[in-house]
């Protein structure tokens, strides 16, 4: 109850709860299927002979490629826009993209339209972050941006879980079923999402470079990309092909990054409102680092569910830690420039790595080696986040 009234007081007239589900729902289809979906997806294209294995890895290139576009295009326009109808819109192309991905009309088409979702699902990252969390009252803005971006997890682990049940009807009816999924989620946006504007910061409020700290951050940032890469793309794969345990296991090893994805992020929120951002997100980056190499000392199962939930927890929770950690480190008017830099520099390292890891694979065919460069990076990167801790104490006794 005093929860409550503490959000009434804050904002009478603005419907938190309409506004972190609609950004749920915007992170189920612009990450969680568009993009996370397509894992459990590539034995079965394997299977089915539309596309080899390691020709499929190429299509979630072109996913990320797509996303550094949406989240470039997003972060440089630089006029007023209703933000509802571009949310709708975005994510009705994203439907449109997967329904399209059910015509096996050749690797051109079936590019294109992993690109174009790419887009759109980062046009809806900017716009869900803008329209959505950087509206509610600062009282809660914590528990509804971990609410929001848990949509990314449900996604994931709602469409592996009923991957197996819909691989039985074949290929065509899969992509159609996520399809027709993401236009209800879309629908139900249009229906109940608050009306906004998108204002875009001055240009001259952007000027000069974020602090080193930043820098070291994002560098950090850009290496959790590399090391959740193995998991994000090649995971299912590795179990249901490199394991030979069969498309339903590595689909149900998929849900389980899912499933910690979607409890991740408000998890690890109140951990940061208790400890801080940075020793959280430190923490969390030797829980991955450890949880990325256990498939290189055992395969029993036990383990591999646990590897799956540790990653799956932390690397989708790492994107709100760090927004936390940059919003700590520079003044509100240098807040939104200074993380779609971390936003656009995790996309590119995310495209690099798809496209460096997936040739890596065509050549080697060794899951172990892309485990281990996932493990080296995420150690890596707690390296940096220390020095960073320990640059931000100077920053603020300066």
């Amino acid at each position: 109850m005093r929860q409550a009234a503490l959000i009434t007081a804050a904002a009478p007239s603005f419907p938190v709860a309409r506004a972190a589900l609609s950004g749920l729902l915007a992170m189920f289809v612009g990450i969680g299927i568009a993009r996370f979906s397509f894992a459990p997806l590539v034995p079965a294209l394997a299977q089915a002979h539309w596309y080899s294995a390691a020709d499929a890895f190429w299509f979630a290139t072109a996913n990320l490629a797509g996303y550094f576009i949406g989240v470039a295009v997003a972060r440089a326009w630089r006029r007023s826009y209703p933000a509802k109808p571009a949310m709708v819109l975005s994510m009705g192309v994203t439907a449109t993209a997967t329904l399209c991905c059910a015509l096996n009309w050749g690797w051109v088409w079936f590019a294109l339209w992993r690109l174009v979702s790419g887009v759109t699902g980062g046009i809806i990252m900017v716009l869900m972050a803008s329209s959505v969390v950087g509206r509610v009252p600062a009282a809660v803005r914590g528990r509804v941006s971990g609410f929001a971006f848990s949509g990314m997890g449900a996604g994931t682990a709602f469409s592996a879980l009923l991957m197996p049940h819909l691989l039985l009807r074949g290929l065509a009816f899969t992509w159609s079923a996520l399809g027709i999924l993401c236009a209800v989620a879309t629908l139900a946006v249009a229906l109940i999402m608050p009306d906004s504007r998108v204002e875009p910061a001055p240009r001259h409020v952007a000027n000069g470079l974020p602090p080193r700290a930043v820098v070291v951050l994002i560098a950090a940032y850009a290496l959790a990309a590399l090391g959740f890469m193995p998991h994000m793309l090649f995971w299912s794969s590795f179990v249901a092909l490199g394991l030979g345990r069969g498309v339903a296991a590595g689909a149900m090893m998929a849900a389980w990054v899912g499933v910690a994805a979607m409890l991740g992020p408000p998890v690890l929120g109140r951990v940061a409102d208790r400890f801080g951002f940075l020793p959280a997100l430190g923490s969390g980056f030797l829980v991955m680092g450890f949880a990325v190499a256990i498939p290189l000392f055992t395969h029993a199962a036990a383990a591999l569910v646990l590897s799956a939930i540790c990653v799956g927890a932390v690397a989708l929770g790492t994107v709100m830690l760090v927004a936390g950690a940059i919003a700590g480190m520079v003044p509100s008017a240098r807040l939104a420039a200074d993380w779609g830099l971390a936003a656009m520099v995790y996309s590119v390292t995310q495209a690099i790595a798809a496209a460096l890891l997936s040739h890596l694979f065509r050549v080697t065919g060794s899951y172990g080696l892309l485990f281990s460069i996932g493990a080296l990076a995420m150690a890596g990167g707690f390296l940096l986040i220390l020095l960073t801790a320990r640059m931000a104490r100077g920053m603020r006794t300066s």
